[in-house]
């Protein structure tokens, strides 16, 4: 099959489907993938963890595969990112390129790996291998580990440990984010395993300083009022490396919880609704450092994000332009409010259950923006998992937030009006959650986008009917 129709969308998506899953498609990207490998190693099955298709640009696709040694064991696992794009032509390799892979190999990062990066022109693929990322170059010495023992001993996390630190990535996406795991033996160590901490990385200085602030705010805040609700404080920040480091965050997320009893996953809810009023309803002091959003920009997001819908779903964007376009419009004739801060990414993978209570992590996306955005996210958030469970009951569910968010007092025109908001929100990011969501390498891509964008339209419509 021609890649150059699959990148435009002629091929649809089952040519996608192809691409990524197929066999020869397969046995191409092994093939080329063992001759980055040293001498001796060879390359196992491969998993596909995420792919993403940009029509016209570039077909993105996120792979883990063992590397087996000469005796067949599975010595190490290798994170791969795979884009087919036109117009390769190799020219963006410069010597940065070259650097980072022999500083990489110095440092003792390339154990199995012979070379870091590989072109197949003719084929238009371009393959990556971890830890190279010219758009993150922090990434190799944020992998070594004698870089990073010298650096938590200077921020003073761990002096004198019993061995290098064990580094593992997390999330290896380049030219987007990096999460990596740091694994370290401490003196005072207690536990087997070590202590855990976890680097999220920034693409510069400022980024990573901003949102150190912002989370150590919300966390003391959350810490100094008992409303059911934690925060996981970061251990320390390295502005040089744009780094910051968090630490294990145990529970499970809640994500996974909601086929309790509806009685424990009510009370959960209302905790949870009770904690986002006390946020929304927080000191100024919430707000330092956050940057401004609204509904526009959040359509153009979304807009943006579909663009593989058009090319795939013809029919299906027409519905999603009918949701965007005329949530946009309805919001615009609601009476507004002053913005507020907002965690802006509040959904139920953010929020971990403890036997100590519940924990809400991640603050890189808070936003002075409309509170209703988090109560909309959270909605969409629980239709989408209700839904994807085959769970029933997610307008009780819906509801016993809301109760929680409202609490005893009475209803006036402010909180009114904001959940009115919340509602075409819902819709809006519904949408949002669908096209980011739903796997494209999966069979039931195109049932599942369909049917989740005709419930995001039910939405709107009960909401106009309102």
């Amino acid at each position: 099959m021609n890649w150059e129709d699959i990148l435009s969308g002629k091929a649809g998506v089952s040519g996608i489907q192809q691409l990524l899953n197929g066999q020869s498609s397969r046995h191409l990207l092994r093939s080329e993938a063992q001759r980055m490998l040293r001498e001796g190693y060879n390359a196992g099955p491969f998993h596909l963890t995420r792919a993403k298709f940009k029509p016209e640009r570039k077909l993105l696709a996120y792979f883990t595969f063992p590397a087996h040694n000469p005796a067949g064991q599975a010595s190490h696992s290798v994170h791969l990112a795979v884009s087919w794009q036109k117009n390769l032509d190799g020219t963006n390799h410069a010597d940065d390129w070259s650097q980072l892979q022999e500083e990489a190999n110095r440092s003792g990062l390339m154990p199995v790996q012979r070379e870091l990066w590989r072109d197949i022109p003719d084929q238009g693929i371009k393959l990556q291998v971890w830890p190279l990322d010219p758009k993150f170059p922090h990434l190799v010495r944020l992998g070594n580990p004698s870089y990073v023992a010298g650096m938590l001993a200077s921020l003073g996390i761990a002096h004198d440990l019993k061995q290098m630190p064990v580094i593992t990535p997390i999330r290896y996406r380049p030219g987007e984010r990096h999460v990596l795991r740091y694994e370290i033996y401490a003196p005072d160590t207690a536990a087997e395993r070590g202590r855990r901490l976890y680097a999220k990385l920034y693409s510069n200085a400022q980024d990573a300083a901003r949102a150190f602030g912002v989370a150590n705010r919300v966390v003391d805040w959350l810490a100094a009022n008992n409303y059911g609700l934690q925060g996981i404080r970061p251990e320390a920040m390295s502005q040089e490396d744009g780094v910051i480091f968090y630490p294990y965050a145990p529970g499970i997320p809640l994500s996974h919880q909601f086929n309790r009893s509806r009685r424990w996953v009510a009370a959960q809810l209302q905790i949870i609704g009770r904690a986002l009023a006390a946020l929304h309803n927080g000191p100024d002091t919430l707000q330092s450092d956050l940057k401004q959003n609204n509904f526009s920009k959040e359509v153009k997001v979304v807009k943006r994000a579909s663009e593989h819908i058009q090319v795939l779903l013809p029919e299906t964007y027409e519905k999603i332009l009918e949701v965007v376009d005329g949530a946009e419009e309805y919001y615009s004739g609601l009476p507004q409010e002053k913005p507020t801060f907002t965690h802006a990414d509040f959904k139920s993978d953010h929020l971990l259950t403890t036997p100590q209570g519940l924990t809400l992590i991640d603050f890189d996306t808070c936003t002075l923006t409309d509170p209703a955005l988090d109560i909309g996210k959270f909605l969409a958030d629980l239709e989408w998992w209700f839904t994807l469970k085959g769970i029933s009951g997610v307008e009780e569910a819906q509801a016993e937030l809301l109760k929680g968010y409202l609490g005893e007092g009475e209803s006036d025109h402010t909180v009114d009006d904001r959940l009115a908001r919340a509602r075409l929100f819902h819709a809006l990011i519904l949408v949002k959650i669908t096209v980011r969501r739903v796997p494209i390498y999966r069979k039931e891509w195109a049932a599942m986008t369909e049917r989740m964008i005709e419930q995001a339209a039910q939405v709107l419509h009960k909401t106009i009917a309102v």
